[in-house]
């Protein structure tokens, strides 16, 4: 059976209750609220994160079966696992073992088990592993496993840390941290789709100083920079993927 198109219902799923919460009356239609267009709100550095999450499980949903499409009745969801979360992040979820009936409304929670630090920054992308049970009436009662992995949560000093959704267009980069690099930093990007992109390192004169080809991941990957390697001064760095450069500035004092 192709996949189930269930990836909106299961898309925060994960995110669990401690477990006292409840779901957002206002809500009546399948979906999780808030959703992506509205995004998480801000969690600070320095302060406990607590986010409740309505959700309204489909009753049922179309899929494609035997190269034919057919309507099924969604009998549940389960969150098998989540990978990925920030160190002291957790989950867990209101229904019991994570199973979501099919057209329930509950709720969940992320949570954050000691509050976020500086040591804690950067992108965590995350991957949530899923089963669905349906009843396909002619073809029984199938099972689909999936696993979601356009979602990242970033964690920045001082300001916030929000969930977000990264599709097959996205590349963006972050800036480096610790900046100035006295030691060693890391830069992190996030690209939509698996593929070599080609990073490049220039003095304040404009002399290329590095440039590497890196072969990404789908999702967050990084670049180690070590200031040994470079002169004190000011430099930039870029990304491109051979259809958008991304460039941001650095300091390097050892």
């Amino acid at each position: 059976m192709n996949k189930i198109l269930l990836t909106l219902t299961l898309a925060f799923a994960f995110i669990g209750a401690n477990a006292q919460c409840t779901p957002d009356p206002q809500y009546t239609i399948a979906g999780i609220y808030p959703d992506s267009s509205v995004g998480m709100p801000a969690a600070i550095v320095g302060q406990a994160y607590n986010e409740v999450i309505t959700l309204i499980t489909a009753v049922d949903t179309n899929v494609i079966f035997g190269g034919l499409p057919i309507n099924v009745d969604i009998i549940d969801i389960a969150l098998d696992s989540v990978n990925g979360l920030p160190a002291n992040f957790a989950y867990d979820c209101a229904a019991p073992n994570c199973v979501f009936l099919g057209g329930s409304t509950t709720c969940a929670v992320l949570y954050s088990t000691i509050n976020p630090t500086a040591a804690d920054i950067g992108l965590y992308q995350i991957f949530m592993y899923t089963t669905a049970t349906v009843d396909a009436g002619w073809a029984g009662i199938q099972t689909q496993n999936d696993i979601i992995d356009y979602y990242y949560i970033d964690i920045i000093d001082n300001t916030t840390s929000t969930m977000n959704q990264f599709d097959a267009f996205t590349f963006q980069m972050k800036d480096i941290f610790p900046n100035p690099v006295n030691d060693q930093s890391k830069i992190q990007f996030i690209t939509g789709e698996s593929k070599d992109v080609v990073f490049s390192l220039f003095n304040y004169l404009g002399e290329k100083m590095d440039e590497q080809i890196i072969t990404a991941s789908r999702g967050v990957n990084d670049i180690l920079i070590n200031a040994n390697n470079y002169p004190n001064g000011i430099y930039l760095y870029s990304i491109n993927n051979g259809g958008k450069i991304i460039s941001k500035r650095m300091v390097i004092a050892n």
